[in-house]
């Protein structure tokens, strides 16, 4: 059997549920120097088996061997891989020539290839496992998705669940959406890939905010094997557990986690993996108080302080235990390693949660300045990219201090308090800040800062604008017996009201900004306004 045909059958085997089958056969082409490039290739494609069993020594073992015998740049190349893949499970695989990897994947001549779109799966899921995120999307940007190359074969989902775990992770949440149809476009009919492929549509919308996702992730579950059998059983329990714990609910993570470990060590699962369900863990035994608990977890947290992949993660957890323990300085110097970690390596999704217990930190060291700040310029940043689940922690966060976050721009009433609510209502009506402090019992100044709050709830910068945003849901407030306006002053009011300037309204009408501003001063006139706000209101009431 040649390279190509060993790599298909491999594939074929890891999407089936039979990794063990696929291990015996590249061994079996590896004894007898098969599968291209002597046994090298066959050697790296049986490394690769090995890590979906989660025998990651054994497949550090096998990569290494895939090296000796690599007679070319592709055996090479996925012999590295593989190399690079294992040591994210293996405590005591040795270093691995990353920079060699990427060279030889940036040089491949065919990098739309089956061969090279494998060999570069392979590579961005070993960057990705070890929690270099950065590195996982510039191994995949090396070439075109990985996923078209292996279309209609039942593989393909796997290679589109890393694009989108890359994103998901790097908290690109709305890129991570968007892969959501073709990844599942990609699952053929029956294939035991379809619960993972939910799995990432629970990561992903439970990163968004969603919590109808804690539901779907039961349901999800019901179809993974009580006993997970490999690489692809494990990931649908860990995504559902990681979509879990976005949304703060722990008994439901660490559940799912625990199911995915298959023992207390976690030992087939990688060493994130562990780390990060270890936290959770960790966080469920601080919510009960059980002081025992806290010291186990606490203590399988300390095998993995030192490695690169997990040190990040244990500082978190520690910080968490520091903060319960009212030892802020602690927690602070623990998190601010800990998120610089984070954020070198676009571990956004873990530097979000790290800048959320910052803020807990300061909070407890009576910096609430600092720490509102912090949150405002993570959530501006979160509500970017659509990663809903942090302002939503982060107002629970400030919850207890008497700050709140700014509303999410564009969002409307649902984003306002009933306070901002009704002083959006006295605006839409008319009047004017000294007039609703008054009515409200209200100091102009906290006035002021409702109203700029309603303008960001629904993307203006100014009270004409909100009338334009709200348009239609305007209360009928017209004038009795308006006079009517002629037909370019009523193009004018129109334009008027929809927020435009008098330059803009100049040029989408094709007349001069002084007879714009002669027909907007005729209109004040005609109406009886004191001003564009008053002129847009009623131009909307007429509406």
């Amino acid at each position: 059997m040649d390279r190509d045909a060993l790599l298909d059958d491999v594939l074929r085997h890891l999407a089936e549920g039979t990794p063990q089958v696929a291990r015996a056969a590249c061994l079996a082409a590896a004894a007898g120097g098969g599968g291209g490039g002597g046994g090298g290739a066959a050697y790296g494609l049986a490394a690769l088996a090995d890590f979906w069993l989660g025998d990651f020594a054994g497949a550090t073992r096998h990569a290494s061997y895939g090296l000796g015998e690599a007679a070319d740049d592709p055996t090479r190349a996925m012999c590295s891989a593989a190399a690079a893949l294992a040591a994210g499970g293996d405590l005591a695989a040795p270093p691995v020539d990353l920079a060699g990897l990427r060279d030889l994947l940036a040089a491949a001549d065919t990098p739309g290839s089956r061969w090279w779109s494998a060999v570069r799966y392979v590579a961005a899921e070993a960057a990705l496992v070890g929690a270099r995120i950065r590195d996982a999307a510039e191994v995949d940007a090396l070439g075109p998705p990985a996923g078209e190359s292996w279309t209609g074969h039942p593989f393909a989902p796997v290679l589109w669940i890393c694009q989108a775990r890359i994103a998901a992770f790097s908290g690109r949440i709305e890129a991570a959406d968007a892969l959501l149809a073709p990844m599942r476009a990609s699952v053929v009919a029956g294939s035991r890939v379809a619960p993972v492929v939910e799995s990432v549509a629970v990561l992903v919308r439970g990163n968004a905010g969603d919590e109808e996702v804690v539901r779907v992730a039961e349901a999800i579950a019901a179809q993974v094997p009580a006993e997970p059998r490999d690489f692809i059983d494990r990931g649908a329990l860990l995504l559902l557990s990681y979509g879990a714990i976005a949304l703060y609910d722990v008994a439901t993570a660490a559940a799912l986690a625990f199911r995915a470990g298959s023992d207390e060590a976690l030992s087939h699962c990688t060493l994130i993996d562990r780390a990060i369900s270890f936290e959770m863990f960790l966080h469920a035994a601080l919510l009960e108080q059980d002081r025992g608990a806290v010291a186990a977890w606490l203590a399988a947290l300390a095998d993995l302080a030192a490695h690169p992949i997990t040190e990040p993660t244990v500082q978190r957890a520690r910080a968490r235990v520091a903060i319960e323990a009212g030892d802020a300085v602690t927690a602070i110097d623990l998190l601010t390693a800990s998120i610089e970690r984070c954020v070198a390596d676009e571990r956004r999704v873990e530097a979000g949660e790290g800048q959320i217990l910052l803020a807990r930190a300061r909070i407890l060291a009576a910096d609430l300045g600092t720490a509102s700040r912090g949150l405002r310029t993570l959530v501006a940043e979160s509500d970017r990219t659509g990663f809903g689940a942090l302002r939503r922690a982060a107002g629970v966060a400030l919850a207890g201090s008497g700050r709140r976050l700014p509303p999410v721009a564009g969002a409307g009433w649902a984003a306002l308090s009933a306070r901002e609510a009704e002083v959006a209502r006295a605006v839409l009506a008319g009047q004017e800040v000294e007039e609703i402090a008054a009515s409200l019992f209200l100091s102009p100044r906290t006035v002021r800062t409702h109203l700029s709050r309603v303008l960001c709830a629904f993307g203006v910068a100014t009270r004409v604008g909100l009338l334009a945003a709200v348009g239609d849901d305007l209360p009928s407030q017209a004038p009795p017996g308006a006079p009517t306006l002629s037909p370019r002053q009523a193009e004018v009011a129109a334009l008027v009201a929809a927020g435009r300037t008098n330059p803009q309204i100049a040029g989408e009408l094709g007349i001069s900004v002084k007879g714009v501003e002669k027909h907007v001063g005729d209109v004040l006139l005609r109406w009886n306004a004191g001003s564009r706000f008053e002129l847009a209101r009623i131009w909307w009431s007429l509406a």
